[in-house]
């Protein structure tokens, strides 16, 4: 039913976690409250951002969509972790859901992230602990650049920002493992590499698939006429969407450098297969005449003048070498083998 408010990630039983930052120009408090201290977060003189990190309990969901007037098909998109890369804009706030990638440790973190901008306030909804986001705190809490002196729109400008810095990185990183197999071909090939080039193919093709959309987003959030957004934030969002065309430039760069190493590796194994026909067709050829004349001295005829000669069997052995050695080098000569 459109509306109903269905998680659909993992299951937890740990408690949603609400991390309250409320600034001004020249105050800055961070906190940590309760479902009942919602009521609190707004202040007219300060912008509140609220962050939400657990989505499973839909109860402390709809609750947050009570008290800030949030559309209940907003909510159903932020429980939705599926939902691909979208801009919902509605009268009094805006919609913007994404997937939220970090690498830890080598291993690159999938997470669905969605933010709600309104007036004086904005709320991001998380998977679970652990964010990219600690810049963005360390500036509001350090007062450095113009976000403190921002509204909610410019903030939520920052977060995607840091969002898209981050499938920068990645892909940066997984750019360097497709130039690295690009070097690998050039001097070996074995089947191990042919693993590796399909795993990172698939990596690739994961990090297309989330930003494409997202590049539509971002060109939505552009064009949006909102109130919501001032117009001293618009350049910024044209710059967001300069990098995100950027990153997928990249993307479908490093598919393409992709889609080559699999035809080198094809290609390869190609001529190491037409090498090992190549010596076995020549060996083939060889044996063909020297098969022949076994065959007509093995038949059982009573009569065959030859096989009373003295001398006929290392005749036989000499024509039979003359022949093998005169193909061998006619072969040689002819540089097929």
């Amino acid at each position: 039913m459109p509306g109903s408010l269905i998680y659909t990630g993992d299951q937890h039983i740990d408690e949603v976690k609400l991390e309250l930052i409320q600034f001004n120009e020249s105050e800055f408090d961070q906190s940590t409250i309760t479902p009942s201290a919602l009521s609190e977060v707004v202040k007219p003189d300060k912008i509140a951002w609220l962050n939400v990190v657990g989505l499973h309990d839909t109860e402390v969901i709809k609750l947050i969509g009570e008290e800030f007037n949030i559309h209940n098909l907003v909510l159903e998109d932020v429980l939705d972790v599926n939902q691909r890369p979208i801009f919902d804009e509605h009268e009094d706030h805006y919609l913007f859901a994404t997937k939220m990638l970090r690498n830890t440790s080598g291993k690159v973190i999938k997470e669905q992230l969605s933010i709600v901008v309104g007036d004086c306030i904005i709320i991001t909804f998380q998977e679970k602990e652990g964010d990219i986001f600690d810049g963005v705190r360390n500036r509001l809490k350090k007062s450095k650049g113009r976000i403190r002196t921002r509204k909610s729109d410019y903030l939520g400008y920052a977060l995607l920002d840091v969002v898209i810095d981050h499938y920068l990185a990645i892909i940066e990183i997984y750019g360097e493992v497709v130039n690295e197999q690009e070097i690998l071909l050039l001097d070996e090939v074995n089947k191990e590499i042919l693993t590796d080039i399909n795993l990172v193919k698939k990596e690739v093709n994961l990090l297309r698939r989330y930003v494409r959309p997202l590049k539509d987003a971002i060109i939505a959030l552009n064009k949006s006429d909102s109130d919501l957004i001032e117009k001293k934030t618009r350049p910024f969002l044209k710059d967001l969407l300069e990098h995100t065309t950027y990153v997928a430039e990249s993307i479908e760069v490093y598919r393409e450098t992709i889609n080559d190493n699999l035809n080198t590796y094809h290609t390869h194994m190609t001529n190491k297969l037409n090498d090992v026909l190549k010596v076995l067709t020549v060996f083939s050829v060889i044996f063909i005449p020297l098969t022949f004349l076994a065959g007509i001295y093995g038949m059982n005829f009573e009569f065959i003048p030859e096989l009373s000669y003295r001398y006929a069997y290392p005749i036989f052995w000499a024509v039979i070498v003359t022949v093998a050695v005169g193909m061998i080098l006619y072969f040689k000569r002819k540089r097929w083998l």
